[in-house]
């Protein structure tokens, strides 16, 4: 009977898989764009609850005008603290990523002040088609891993 192999299958390579590498050289693979994509609409949808919860209090309290004044300073603040406290939004906590420095360490007060503040820039979401990383990343010389585990 001899060789057991199908002669009507599909070829197969005989190389291993390689591994995405960093461009940074180090051991962190960078978050995919899908990821990020879920990343952008789970921290919407949490800022957008958070802006509903604090609009339905100012109108309670008798101040709905200043409602339209909570949208820039919720979004600072939303991804000022979680970055800045966890290194992460809830989205990246959902998809399992994370904010770094260039170099893989902790990302600076500054640095994810920087992140946040470039986001209004226009057109910033723009950015992303094409490449991995959107001028937010880029401009604050941060990244989005993905966590180990």
């Amino acid at each position: 009977m001899g060789d057991l192999t199908n002669p009507y299958s599909a070829p197969r390579a005989n190389v291993e898989p390689q591994l995405e590498r960093s461009p940074y050289g180090d051991d962190l693979m960078d978050a995919s764009q899908g990821q990020r994509f879920a990343n952008l609409l789970v921290d919407y949808l949490c800022y957008f609850v958070v802006c509903f919860v604090l609009g339905g209090v100012l109108g309670v309290v008798g101040k709905p005008e200043l409602a339209s004044f909570i949208s820039w300073p919720v979004m600072i603040g939303y991804y000022v603290f979680f970055e800045g406290v966890f290194s992460a939004t809830p989205g990246k906590m959902v998809t399992r990523t994370r904010v770094v420095g260039v170099d893989g360490g902790k990302a600076s007060f500054g640095q994810v002040l920087g992140r946040t503040l470039l986001r209004f820039v226009p057109f910033e979401a723009f950015s992303f088609l094409g490449t991995g990383s959107g001028w937010h990343d880029r401009w604050s010389k941060t990244r989005v891993v993905r966590v180990a585990g």
